[in-house]
């Protein structure tokens, strides 16, 4: 098959597979703010494309590399680079098969497992058991199990620490303008340090760890000066304090519902574009290199992809995670925000790629916790966790099928 030809069809694959990453994973970052009132559908998917670009440019090269060369030793197929070709692009279009199936059918799947999934299924097909890098699977692995537990465990802390200091006091909204802005100043730090401690490679921008928490540091009292400001500002109503309270955290759901966008571009873009740049990369070198840079364009490439799947399609699975979990308010969704974009930005800076729609999950369940085991919808967890556990297999056995079918056509 002419090189060209190859080219073309990972970007365009590569393509189709963020548009479909980004209609079903919208619903992490802004279910809840939709759920809540604190955004319009047409605001967050505003929001939600432009912060993804963001992500995916600025912090998603790191994750990338995993997906790309982490699963399966490329050098198995230096004698047969055909095969590691056809192998990329079966794993990309058969786990964007997969999500695309489940986002029509609002099933809120991890793409992440889809991806992995469809590289785990053309590694078994093409070199064998022995072929994949079973300890990177088990790292991977541990860290869908451990991800939704630690973020539900920091989305259950604020929440309980918002529900002990301000809705639970006899003074809420004057509470409210107390602790507020340590969160505004919170949300600061951690995504800064999260752009500026070696996330700014393509830019050449990157800073070593003492410059960038200085950085950091100023940027998170620059939040918290802010948020001081807001609230003060804020004109106390005759309506029920408590209810103001809600309305005062709107503006701290949508800079969280930011947040966990741009955590989202910065570690989901990966499943999109790693195995393409895989593709480019033996392209161009003519041989399958076990480390190389990811290309910028590659990267924005992801990223417009994710945004225009958000633009299209990402309404479909909203309803499922913002509504029918545990209900959502503006103080509960920016807990589960805040909580869902720290565990995500973490682990992409550790080269892990989570599924972000565990995390999110797991999250929410926590906010749910924090009220009691009630507060929960055990039927829905129960069908997302079957969800969860059908994706892997799917999207691996799409991408047998399509491999099989390359192999049968072009060799």
């Amino acid at each position: 098959m002419h090189a060209n030809f190859i080219l073309i069809a990972a970007v365009l694959i590569g393509l189709y597979s963020a548009i479909n990453i980004g209609a079903n994973d919208v619903a992490n970052s802004m279910a809840t703010s939709v759920a809540s009132g604190a955004l319009t559908i047409k605001r967050a998917v505003v929001v939600a494309g432009v912060c993804n670009i963001l992500g995916a440019v600025l912090v998603g090269s790191h994750v990338a590399n995993t997906i790309r060369k982490g699963i399966i030793d490329p050098l198995q197929f230096s004698d047969r680079q055909d095969l590691f070709l056809f192998g990329m692009l079966a794993a990309v279009l058969g786990s964007a098969l997969w999500v695309n199936i489940a986002t029509y059918f609002k099933l809120p799947v991890s793409t992440t497992h889809s991806i992995i999934g469809g590289v785990v299924g053309f590694g078994l097909v093409s070199v064998g058991i022995a072929g994949i890098k079973w300890k990177v699977i088990l790292f991977v692995v541990l860290s869908w199990i451990i991800s939704p537990v630690f973020g539900g465990i920091i989305a259950f802390t604020i929440f309980s620490i918002i529900k002990k200091f301000i809705l639970s006091s006899k003074e809420p909204i004057a509470q409210a303008r107390k602790v507020g802005p340590f969160f505004t100043g919170m949300v600061g730090f951690i995504l800064s340090m999260a752009v500026f401690y070696k996330g700014l490679k393509h830019l050449h921008l990157d800073l070593p760890l003492i410059e960038a928490l200085l950085v950091s540091l100023c940027i998170g009292a620059g939040g918290f000066l802010l948020g001081t400001f807001l609230l003060r500002r804020y004109k106390e109503k005759d309506t029920d304090p408590y209810y103001q309270v809600e309305k005062m955290a709107n503006p701290l759901q949508v800079i969280s519902a930011g947040f966990q966008a741009f955590s989202h571009g910065a570690n989901d873009v990966a499943n999109a574009i790693g195995p393409v740049a895989a593709i480019v990369i033996v392209i161009q070198t003519q041989k399958v290199e076990m480390q190389v840079a990811i290309p910028l364009w590659l990267l924005l490439l992801g990223g417009a992809g994710l945004a225009f799947g958000i633009y299209t399609w990402g309404y479909r699975v909203m309803e499922t995670v913002g509504k029918k979990i545990t209900s959502i308010t503006p103080t509960r969704g920016f807990s589960a925000e805040f909580g869902t974009a720290t565990t995500v930005l973490i682990c992409s800076r550790l080269g892990m790629p989570v599924s972000t729609t565990h995390v999110a999950v797991g999250n929410i369940i926590g906010v749910g916790l924090a009220r009691g085991i009630s507060a929960i919808n055990l039927d829905v967890i129960k069908k997302i966790f079957s969800a969860w556990i059908i994706s892997l297999p799917a999207a691996g056995l799409f991408a047998v099928a399509i491999y099989l079918i390359f192999c049968f056509l072009f060799t």
